[in-house]
């Protein structure tokens, strides 16, 4: 199903938050089980280790700190050092004015110099994060030396920086002269994977697959992005014959994790003990065995396997976590707390840990933990902001979240975020004309928080004033052209005034700017679903955007009604059980629960799914008492 697109926890749930010390700790995202501890990541066929490679490129710029006194005056100086930087920041600097200013040819250097250039200019461009100047390093570089090394750690350094197009056309080219390369051949399958084109990527690791059937690199690379394209049969059968290429801890723990991203738990168990057999202090294993029982319901046994590991590795705050995160949700409150205490933690685990008990319903102890946060040298506007929240949340009125914002002073860097949490409050307590005036002085004052030109124009809908709020966004977009969080606010708006074809082509065009965007991703795909039109489209647009946000309940939804529109009722019965585990409530969402298990034939599970959906009066309400009625006839 869509998301909801102005949700009252929005803030603090995607807001980072800084430690006591000024820097970033970790997210809600951070604490699940897709962290280190967790099957790794689907989405891109690289380990950040694997990325770290010490390639040909590393190695020589390294070596170039010893080639400083030649450079100093050949090279630093004005011909380029005090010229190219500024250029490339200037308003209207363009690739072809930055390539003259930097371009070596006027020097008369040997090729063997000019291509020393090239590495300190692309050291450099690289220290400073100048997009242009890399691109135009590695250019440089390739024309002078256009070897099989230079291709791989080129496209290795564009695709760890995240330039997956750019990626995509070194290895297109290295791979033009080197075309049986592995390493080519992963790097650009990575490229295709991150931009959203899984079906290009699985046929290009086919095809060296093909050709090198015993390369070890390649069958993990092919088990991933089968994962991620959904195919757990043809994962499992390249799975089936892996351990008899290689056998050392690292390739059976990954054996392990595939067998329980493909739901084979008790091999992946099996799998796991037998390793922590031969290799007892392995905290990587013991994590996964943790996550393997809890994936099996078998709560103490994964509480026990991280016990282990945290006494390994009692300095790692999210093992701590996940064995508060399982008391609470086995209805241990005080368990969790004592966890807590045993944990040593951090201001981020303090306010991590909070935030579960919220969403568990334990406000008491969600201040409690906020306190301890405060006494540890949390930023205290943080605190009032998540303060808000709670009182928000716990309270049948939801003003009662307004005092603790008036902490934050206007000269505060997290004024608009208040001013932010403000208008949310008003909007759900359908104060409309207030959630618009401050929306509107928060948007004047800070026009560069885009987050409040979707919160003014949510209100302006609020209160019937359609046009102004889809104006006020293209409006935004004439500010900020084709920011796709604005974007996004634009689609949302026209998908709730009716204009649904408007609505698509605005999420089309984030999805073309931005292949990830999981919400763009998840509402086309979605919409495709429901009018049952596209299906494979809609099949793969919503696995991405899982892969991506694997545990948000409406995507899980929306996979089980995608499967559910393609036949295949099984699959789609086993999602939307894990919808419920994950805490999806929607109507819609009870909805698809009977419609599915009235298609298997599970009359009772039917009917607690359309009750559920009737108990929440939605719109459709009338349609749901039809399906109740029927239901209860073929009793």
């Amino acid at each position: 199903m869509p998301s909801t697109f102005i949700a009252a926890r929005d803030f603090p749930r995607t807001s980072p938050i800084s430690d006591k010390n000024g820097g970033a700790v970790m997210s809600q995202e951070a604490f699940s089980p897709a962290c280190a501890l967790a099957p790794a990541n689907n989405g891109g066929l690289f380990s950040k280790q694997a990325l770290a490679r010490p390639g040909r490129l590393a190695r020589t710029l390294a070596g170039l700190l010893l080639l400083g006194a030649f450079f100093a005056g050949a090279l630093l100086s004005p011909p380029w050092a005090t010229e190219a930087w500024a250029a490339s920041g200037e308003s209207g600097a363009t690739d072809r004015d930055l390539a003259r200013r930097i371009d070596p040819s006027a020097w008369n250097l040997s090729s063997e110099s000019e291509l020393f250039y090239y590495y300190l200019l692309l050291s450099d461009s690289l220290m400073v994060n100048d997009r242009q100047a890399v691109s135009l390093a590695i250019e440089g570089l390739i024309r002078l030396d256009p070897s099989l090394p230079i291709f791989q750690d080129s496209a290795t350094i564009l695709l760890a920086r995240g330039e997956f197009a750019k990626a995509e056309t070194t290895a297109e080219r290295g791979l033009a002269l080197f075309p049986n390369d592995t390493l080519l051949t992963l790097l650009l399958s990575s490229a295709y994977s991150e931009t959203g084109h899984l079906p290009k990527a699985l046929t290009l690791l086919e095809r060296q697959h093909a050709r090198n059937p015993a390369d070890q690199q390649l069958k993990e690379a092919l088990v991933r992005l089968y994962l991620a394209a959904g195919e757990t049969d043809k994962a499992s059968a390249i799975l089936s014959t892996m351990s008899k290429f290689e056998d050392n801890e690292e390739s059976e723990l990954f054996r392990a994790r595939v067998l329980g991203t493909v739901g084979r738990y008790s091999e992946a168990r099996q799998a796991l003990l037998e390793l922590l057999e031969k290799s007892p202090d392995m905290v990587e294993a013991w994590g996964e065995l943790g996550f393997i029982y809890e994936r099996e319901k078998n709560f103490p046994k994964a509480i026990e396997a991280y016990e282990k590991a945290t006494a390994m590795q009692p300095e790692n705050q999210e093992i701590w976590f996940r064995i508060c995160a399982l008391q609470i949700e086995n209805g241990l409150p005080d368990e969790a707390m004592q966890t807590l205490e045993k944990a040593a933690p951090s201001v981020g685990l303090y306010i991590q840990a909070s935030l579960r008990f919220a969403d568990a319903g334990h406000y008491d102890k969600a201040m409690q933990l906020l306190n301890k946060a405060a006494i540890n040298g949390a930023n205290p506007d943080e605190l009032a902001l998540f303060s808000s929240l709670y009182q928000q949340e716990s309270s049948k009125d939801p003003l009662n979240g307004l005092p603790a914002l008036e902490k934050i002073a206007p000269e505060s860097p997290l004024y608009p975020a208040a001013l932010q949490q403000k208008t949310r409050i008003y909007l759900q307590a359908e104060q409309y004309d207030k959630a618009y005036s401050t929306a509107l002085d928060g948007r004047k004052a800070f026009p560069e928080r885009k987050e409040l030109w979707g919160l003014e124009a949510y209100a302006l809908v609020k209160l019937g004033k359609n046009e102004e709020a889809e104006k006020l966004l293209k409006d935004s977009l004439e500010r900020y052209p084709d920011d796709t969080e604005l974007l996004y606010s634009l689609g949302g708006i026209q998908d709730q005034i009716g204009k649904k074809d408007a609505a698509m082509r605005t999420m089309e065009r984030i999805i073309a700017a931005n292949p990830r965007h999981y919400q763009a991703l998840n509402y086309v795909g979605y919409t495709l679903a429901e009018s049952n039109r596209e299906l494979p489209r809609a099949y793969e647009l919503i696995s991405i955007a899982l892969e991506e946000k694997p545990d948000a309940d409406y995507i899980v939804d929306s996979m089980a009604w995608v499967l559910y529109q393609m036949g295949r009722h099984e699959e789609a019965w086993e999602h939307m059980q894990r919808c419920i585990e994950l805490g999806g409530d929607d109507a819609a969402i009870w909805e698809h629960y009977g419609d599915i298990a009235l298609k298997l034939g599970k009359m009772k599970e039917a009917l607690k799914g359309y009750t559920e959906a009737v108990i929440r009066k939605p719109d459709n309400i009338e349609e749901l008492r039809k399906k109740l009625v029927r239901l209860q006839a073929r009793q």
